[in-house]
């Protein structure tokens, strides 16, 4: 929400419980006119406040708060002969339209509600030369001051903060929606080039064609960290979850597979990650899927259980295999491939350590501290 939706619903919780007491109170001390006037007042609150949060009609709803708070609480000073809710109406309500309307309709309103104070203060002065509010200079003269000074304040208000958070507010957005693009064009490149290699591997030796296939895998899985966020409002944090569904779904489509394979990713929605992070992991969880995939063996059906989780300032991730191919720690340590020397460069990136281990299939370990 930006500044004015805060301040909009601020007035309208603050009207719906000033009302709802002043309802309570008319009713205790039999002052059944007001009761009926701030009753009126309470409903109008609701209905506008549904229209605001279910039917998202903010200019509405400001309008119907600023006739809520000129017409019942104007009606209320007057039959009560100015006897009450004289500093609401002049400090609270000019406020209020300098907060929720724009700057020209503002002064409008503003400007009204003094006419109308004018007006209403000469119509008593002829009805009531003696009422107690005309017998009181003083305070005809404080209300006089409240108002210009009210006045003042909106008019630098506008000056000052809105114009500035208006400009911040359409800078930002025209950033987001150039970040959008940025991460859009991105996906859409890798994404090509992605398709060049699966086009090269065409008719390509099977050593070559395996080689290119994997390179192709793991550009795709950086172009769907973009995909998502350009998909998204946050761009800093990507969830962790929903980033390894959709690489896993991406690895088994492209995968020839013999049997059954089940993967289980611990489920910890509210876990996320900066974009620089989420990449070096799809490269990890991209490189030790597939080698799960055309590696591992289990008569029973594979396997393999991905989790996430965070301790404090350390993050931990596990992955474990059920293969029953038992394979030797120290030798797979020292292994070549480029596999293996993409999963120790990303976890480099990350300024973490990798574990190896096997127990009933092979377990990767990774532990690296919060940025």
């Amino acid at each position: 929400m930006n500044h004015k939706e805060i301040l909009l619903y601020g007035f309208h919780f603050s009207f719906i419980f000033i009302f709802t007491l002043a309802v309570l109170r008319d009713v205790y001390f039999v002052h059944y006119f007001n009761a009926s006037i701030n009753f009126f007042s309470l409903v109008l609150s609701i209905i506008s406040y549904y229209l605001l949060h279910v039917k998202f009609k903010e200019n509405i709803a400001s309008n119907i708060i600023m006739f809520i708070a000129i017409f019942p609480l104007y009606f209320l000073i007057y039959f009560n002969h100015f006897g009450n809710m004289v500093i609401v109406y002049v400090i609270l309500l000019p406020i209020a339209a300098y907060f929720l309307l724009a700057f020209k309709k503002a002064l409008i309103v503003n400007l009204f509600m003094y006419l109308l104070l004018i007006g209403m203060l000469y119509y008593i002065y002829t009805i009531e030369p003696n009422a107690p509010i005309l017998s009181n200079p003083l305070a005809l003269i404080n209300i006089a001051f409240a108002s210009l000074f009210i006045m003042f304040f909106g008019i630098f208000y506008h000056m000052a903060v809105e114009s500035s958070l208006t400009a911040l507010i359409r800078s930002n957005r025209q950033k987001d929606i150039l970040l959008k693009e940025v991460h859009h064009r991105v996906k859409n490149n890798l994404n090509v080039t992605a398709s060049i290699l699966g086009l090269q591997a065409n008719g390509k030796s099977d050593e070559t064609k395996e080689e290119l296939l994997r390179s192709k895998e793991r550009i795709e899985a950086i172009a769907i960290v973009h995909e998502m966020l350009y998909k998204q409002e946050d761009f800093e944090d990507i969830y962790f979850n929903e980033y390894v569904t959709k690489l896993n779904h991406l690895i088994l489509q492209s995968s020839s597979i013999d049997g059954e394979v089940k993967v289980n990713i611990a489920q910890n929605e509210s876990l996320s990650l900066p974009l620089n992070i989420m990449i070096q992991f799809g490269l990890i969880i991209n490189e030790i899927l597939t080698n799960s995939l055309k590696h591992a063996k289990n008569k029973d059906g594979l396997q393999i259980d991905i989790s996430l989780m965070k301790e404090e300032s350390k993050y931990i991730f596990n992955y474990q295999d059920n293969g029953e191919n038992k394979l030797e720690i120290h030798e797979l340590s020292e292994a070549k491939g480029l596999g293996l020397r993409l999963i120790n460069l990303s976890v480099k990136q990350l300024g973490g350590e990798l574990k190896l281990s096997y127990n009933n299939g092979l377990r990767y370990e990774v532990r690296f501290e919060d940025a």
